[in-house]
């Protein structure tokens, strides 16, 4: 299986697969924000992520301009200034009162209803004639704040990916994108993940053009993993990584395609470059 998260960083340069962007509830990584939304076919907000979406665009007076493409949840969370000003702009905005999914795992939903009318409009642009029917989808959280909501962002990570494998044609891959970091679920096997531009030692890129920083993690979820990697400066082979024994975190990027192949699914994190984090 192969990952490319850094396509989604390189701004107008190269055209990425098609992507949405989910806003959560969570502070919102402007720097990355602002880079992702070049490509970006399609933004939603999940119910208070819209309240995240508003303060952040009316900082920069965009708040009238520059709208999401729909919110949706419960509706609980969202502040009814918010609602009724993107309401009044045509936003749609859809009460789903499903008490047994989460505001995140409803966009999630909505996006796969909707993934052939998104693409077919993006489709619209000379460039995107080549896109495939896959919707990538990436999720803009945060892991810094509470830790109990950390945890449940990265649960969903887990539960929506492993659903999702039977579905890996028509079904994208889920990026989680944090302050500082580009987090996802590798699938049993092995996985090849690009790493280009990063900033390393003997890389190319240098600190002002890097998309990466060297520092990677593995970090295994549901149980006892058995890892196999190349391309790190701690490469190991057959080895057993567990919550409450021995974890791989800390690890640095030494080439532009690196390779981790475990026998069940395991959390993959990268850093990103200084220039995308979010300020503090």
């Amino acid at each position: 299986m192969e990952w490319n998260p850094t396509q989604f960083f390189n701004g107008s340069n190269d055209l990425p697969a098609p992507f949405a962007l989910v806003v959560l509830n969570q502070p919102i990584n402007e720097r990355a924000f602002g880079v992702l939304n070049e490509n970006a076919c399609f933004t939603i907000c999940a119910d208070g992520g819209a309240n995240r979406f508003y303060d952040m665009m009316k900082s920069q007076e965009k708040e009238s301009t520059h709208l999401p493409n729909a919110i949706i949840g419960d509706l609980d969370s969202i502040s009814p200034t918010v609602r009724t000003h993107y309401e009044d702009l045509g936003v749609p905005v859809i009460e789903d009162s499903d008490q047994y999914s989460t505001d995140f795992t409803k966009c999630l939903k909505y996006l796969r209803d909707h993934t052939a009318q998104i693409i077919a409009t993006a489709r619209s642009t000379p460039e995107a004639v080549e896109w495939g029917n896959r919707l990538e989808i990436l999720i803009l959280g945060g892991l810094g704040g509470r830790v109990d909501q950390a945890f449940s962002q990265i649960h969903h990570l887990y539960t929506v990916t492993q659903q999702q494998r039977a579905e890996r044609e028509v079904a994208g891959d889920l990026y989680l994108i944090s302050e500082e970091s580009v987090t996802f679920i590798l699938q049993p096997g092995r996985n090849t993940i690009h790493t280009p531009r990063a900033n390393r030692p003997g890389g190319a890129a240098g600190p002002q053009d890097c998309l990466l920083e060297e520092n990677i993690g593995i970090v295994p979820l549901s149980g006892p993993a058995r890892i196999t990697t190349r391309g790190f400066e701690w490469d190991v082979e057959d080895w057993r990584t567990e919550i409450g024994g021995q974890l791989s975190t800390s690890n640095h990027i030494r080439a532009d395609v690196v390779e981790v192949t475990s026998g069940v699914s395991v959390l993959f994190t990268l850093e990103l470059a200084k220039r995308f984090k979010r300020e503090r």
